[in-house]
């Protein structure tokens, strides 16, 4: 029995079962899992009401550090927002929201109280929303994989180098995912980062069925186990790149021969296989694709006479990206459906800051060749991506210029994520989209500029600070992509 079902098997009852410190013990050991957990939010005033002494004995044991902190304080905090103002209870929870901003359990009740402050919006109900992604997405990173970009849903389905793709595809992790996704819960999900949820753009789940018979069958049957292989692969397990970029990592890495060794038995033994029946290769979210051996052995193997329904996304810092290299991976060549392009800057200054060891000069011919590519059919989109920080966040109008001046298809923005690289301090410092930076009123009007409203733009889990009244043009509930998808 959950700790919802049986605080409220309690409830119900002619006497109490249970007492206040009972409950709160279940309710700790509950959030103990990192996830979210929305349904017991959505029963907390019946847990206030029945006992009045509730956020006293709470407040008690924080102070008292009787239990662990992090989930005290976030029983604490859902209820003084309920019992109280929401707004209030948001912004002292800031701190702790950009400490853990991958956390699906954090993010999860900075949702809930976002919900609080805005009772009317759709957004913040998921009951009926379907996200297709875990099933039939899979993404390889080194040591883990996931069903969904990794800092959407941290939660890995397991390991292929330490099991078979099948295995992991439906392994006990990969069907709790899907679970989560059926009961409406998305508690696995970091719910402010993921530009569908944030957006409010999640399609309900009959309108998914009304699409495709194989999706209602899914959805009908409530289906975990998939007799499929993944549709669409991502491939981020090398980390080597070209660049070091601060946002990405602290220092410049290629694997060694060791390392390159083991991604050779993995892309063997596993990703090729699985990779026949799979209709989308994305290479690569974790380095640059052309800087590394294993994923340009990779591109030289997958052709289309051995992969005749296997397409391409390809991602790139496109400092590599020129004619001599393009030329030497003909299986790109006209089998790219994406090419997509990570730049974060408009300028040649703030290129060469965020960009660790890029030269603008270079990139500037390289998306030239990149727009050609593109005018004769190699690739058929090309796509420009800009990490949003405080470093960057005035040239965004400008990217978007830049984008129609090499012929993008798409622009697309999205917040910076905190990989690691960054103390707590550090990346609230950077992190301009989030209310206590000193720069957020300056990036909020950045973000009424009109140019961010072109039909070339996706603004993801940006689209919250853009007024709806504010410019020429009105907002499209457009889907979005992971810079990473």
């Amino acid at each position: 029995m959950s700790v919802e079902s049986e605080i409220q098997a309690d409830l119900d009852a002619p006497e109490a079962l249970l007492t206040l410190d009972e409950v709160i013990d279940l309710m700790v050991d509950q959030l103990s899992d990192g996830a979210d957990h929305p349904e017991l939010w959505r029963d907390f005033p019946e847990f206030m009401n029945h006992f009045p002494d509730f956020r006293e004995a709470v407040e008690t044991r924080l102070h008292d550090r009787q239990g662990p902190a992090l989930p005290l304080t976030i029983i604490l905090t859902v209820a003084t927002a309920l019992a109280g103002d929401a707004a209030d209870a948001l912004a002292r929870f800031e701190p702790i929201s950009v400490s853990h901003s991958q956390s699906p359990l954090v993010q999860g009740v900075v949702f809930f109280l976002q919900s609080l402050i805005d009772p009317a919006n759709a957004k913040y109900d998921l009951t009926d929303r379907f996200c297709d992604t875990p099933f039939h997405k899979f993404d390889v990173l080194e040591g883990s994989s996931h069903l969904c970009c990794a800092s959407w849903l941290q939660m890995s389905a397991g390991n292929l180098e330490m099991h078979p793709w099948q295995e992991v595809w439906n392994s006990p992790a990969a069907q709790a995912i899907r679970e989560s996704i059926h009961d409406g819960s998305f508690r696995y999900c970091n719910k402010t980062a993921c530009p569908f949820i944030a957006s409010g753009t999640l399609p309900s789940k009959s309108d998914v069925a009304a699409q495709s018979g194989a999706r209602r069958h899914v959805i009908d049957e409530a289906l975990t186990v998939l007799p499929r292989g993944p549709e669409r692969v991502t491939l981020a397990y090398d980390r080597t790149c070209n660049l070091s970029c601060p946002s990405c990592r602290k220092e410049k890495y290629a694997a060694d021969s060791a390392t390159r060794a083991r991604f050779d038995r993995l892309q063997e033994e596993e990703i090729l296989p699985m990779l026949r029946d799979s209709a989308l290769v994305d290479i690569t979210g974790s380095g640059d694709p052309f800087a590394s051996k294993n994923f340009r052995r990779l591109m030289e193997r997958l052709d289309a006479e051995s992969y005749p329904d296997l397409r391409f996304q390809i991602m790139t810092n496109a400092m590599l990206l020129t004619p001599r290299e393009w030329a030497r991976f003909p299986a790109l060549h006209g089998r790219t459906a994406t090419l997509r392009i990570s730049l974060d800057a408009a300028t040649g200054p703030t290129h060469e800051l965020i960009r660790r060891g890029a030269r603008w000069d270079v990139m500037l011919e390289n998306l030239a060749f990149a727009g050609d590519l593109r005018k004769q059919g190699m690739v058929d989109n090309l796509d420009f991506v800009f990490v949003v920080q405080v470093d960057n966040y005035r040239e965004m109008g400008d990217f978007v210029d830049l984008g129609h001046r090499f012929g993008a298809d798409a622009v697309n923005f999205f917040r910076m994520t905190n990989w690691g690289t960054f103390s707590t301090a550090q990346f609230a410092a950077r992190a301009v989209f989030m209310p206590a930076h000193a720069e957020h009123d300056a990036f909020v009007r950045v973000m009424q500029d009109p140019r961010l409203r072109d039909p070339l733009v996706m603004l993801n889990d940006l689209m919250e600070f853009v007024e709806e009244n504010g410019g020429n043009a009105p907002l499209r509930e457009r889907h979005s992509l992971s810079p990473f998808d």
